[in-house]
């Protein structure tokens, strides 16, 4: 096919990209210029490959076309040699006819010839056998010779119209011939289109597989970008993290392992959490929120919790672990708790839905007599 050597060779030479570059988003993923390089290089394939399926499916569709076209002078030429092959039919049977037609003509000669002498000798007056009437005779003759001529001329226009017959058959056998032969090359060509289809038709299915091999690749560059952006995202804030404030100074620091922050945190005597604390503005900034959510004995602690998980960024994401929002949800343990909580179709970093969220589950865990803050690791920073 003309252009399917040069489909395959693009198919291999985007495939042998894609392998080589399978690798190099993880290898350049250690900065947001290098990852979003990658990406673009990515997205390069993800149009190539798409500009290989449209060829593939433009060059299937073409050799549909002439399949069909194929097709229907197929059927056009079935019909006219079903039509030529009737033709000779009706006209061997009409030859048949005249054949039979022939012969009844003839004993028809023979008969009436025999029954003109006898009755040319029957007429009074005449004796043929022993007469001398010579004239009798001669007229008794002449009488069968009329009645032979006159068969004689049915037999000869017979002949003549069943040599017709045999000339018609003769041209329908050859017709019938010349359209059996154009049959048996369009049974080829159809043959031969249709085989033509079935490689097309696989090169489009390799197309479209190599399209989405393109397309998950650019999806892990889109990831290893973010994944860059969120990792020196996380460097900033904590390069930018205000020092640690306490109102009581033998409170430890603690260091959360999701966000590496650390968390100065000062409760009451109670131990509720409930006293006032100093947070940066960053987590103080969600108290009246906390405080629709979370007992008020339990609002302080609430506010250590997402200084510690997330430093009070709605928007915080570990690209590692796909910990998001302020309380840091697992995308598990959000799927299965936040519609239990009322939150049912809410992202993790819709702060009301992800503090509603997080109330719910303390709740849930304290209701089953296994700690408040048990799901989360930074509890440790309230004893």
């Amino acid at each position: 096919m003309r252009c399917r050597r040069t489909l395959s060779s693009l198919l291999a030479a985007a495939l042998a990209a894609a392998v080589l570059a399978g690798v190099a988003p993880q290898a350049r993923a250690q900065s947001v210029g290098n990852a979003e390089h990658a990406a673009v290089e990515t997205e390069q394939q993800v149009g190539a490959a798409a500009g290989l399926v449209d060829d593939a499916i433009a060059e299937r569709s073409e050799i549909e076309t002439e399949l069909a076209a194929s097709m229907v002078r197929l059927n056009e030429l079935a019909e006219q040699l079903s039509s030529v092959s009737a033709g000779v039919a009706r006209l061997q049977d009409q030859i048949g006819f005249a054949d039979a037609e022939l012969l009844g003509i003839k004993a028809d000669i023979e008969t009436q010839a025999v029954e003109a002498y006898m009755t040319a000798l029957s007429v009074p007056g005449v004796t043929f056998v022993n007469s001398d009437d010579v004239e009798a005779a001669m007229v008794a003759g002449l009488f069968v010779g009329d009645v032979i001529a006159t068969g004689q001329e049915n037999v000869d226009q017979l002949i003549v119209k069943r040599r017709d017959l045999e000339v018609l058959v003769a041209s329908f056998l050859a017709d019938q011939e010349s359209v059996a032969q154009l049959k048996a090359e369009v049974d080829e060509e159809t043959e031969d289109l249709a085989r033509l289809y079935e490689e097309a038709d696989a090169d489009v299915a390799e197309a479209i597989r190599e399209a989405n091999r393109s397309a998950a690749e650019y999806r892990e560059a889109l990831s290893a970008v973010d994944s860059a952006q969120a990792r020196e995202a996380e460097q900033e804030r904590q390069d930018e993290r205000e020092p640690p404030t306490t109102t009581t100074p033998d409170t430890p620091d603690e260091t959360s392992p999701s966000t590496t922050a650390t968390v100065p945190v000062t409760t009451t005597t109670d131990g509720g959490g409930g006293g006032n604390t100093n947070f940066p503005t960053a987590v103080e900034r969600w108290r009246d929120e906390v405080s629709r959510f979370f007992p008020s004995s339990r609002v302080n602690e609430a506010l250590a919790i997402i200084q510690c998980e997330s430093l009070g960024d709605a928007a915080a994401y570990n690209p590692y672990s796909g910990a998001s929002g302020l309380f840091q949800f697992l995308p598990s343990t959000w799927a299965a708790t936040a519609p239990k909580a009322g939150f049912e179709g809410s992202e993790p970093f819709d702060a009301v839905a992800n503090i509603g969220t997080a109330a719910w589950l303390g709740n849930r865990y304290e209701d089953l007599g296994q700690g408040f803050w048990k799901p989360w690791s930074c509890r440790r920073v309230l004893n």
